[in-house]
C-alpha cells in the first residue's frame, strides 16, 4: 500500500452531483439514446414523431440532476405504453436498453 488514506465526505455529494462533469455524463448518455429512438420512431410511427424526440435536462427539487430522452407530443405516452386505440411500441424504452457495439 502507498500509505495514502482517503475518507469520503458524504456532505460533498450534492456538490458532486451538480458538477458539470456529472451533468455532462448524464447528457452524453441521453444523447446516445436519441438516434436509436428516432430511427425506431421513423420505422414504426412517423417522421414527425421522430422529430419530437429530444433530451430534457432538469435539476430535481433535492438537487439531483437528470437527463431524459423524451418525445414531446400529446400521443407519446400512448405510443410508449399503448392504450385502447394505439399499439404499445416502447420506442424510448427499447432505445434506452439497446446498446451498439
Amino acid at each position: 500500500m502507498s500509505g495514502i488514506e482517503f475518507e469520503f465526505d458524504p456532505s460533498c455529494l450534492p456538490e458532486i452531483m451538480r458538477s458539470e462533469q456529472v451533468r455532462g455524463a448524464l447528457r452524453e448518455r441521453a444523447e446516445e439514446i436519441v438516434p436509436r429512438a428516432r430511427a425506431l420512431a421513423r420505422a414504426e410511427i412517423s417522421e414527425d414523431f421522430a422529430d419530437s424526440i429530444t433530451v430534457s435536462e432538469e435539476i430535481r427539487p433535492r438537487g439531483r440532476p437528470t437527463a431524459a430522452v423524451v418525445a414531446d407530443r400529446p400521443d407519446a405516452e400512448a405510443h410508449e405504453y399503448g392504450d385502447t386505440g394505439t399499439e404499445r411500441r416502447r420506442i424510448l424504452g427499447r432505445a434506452a436498453y439497446t446498446r451498439e457495439g
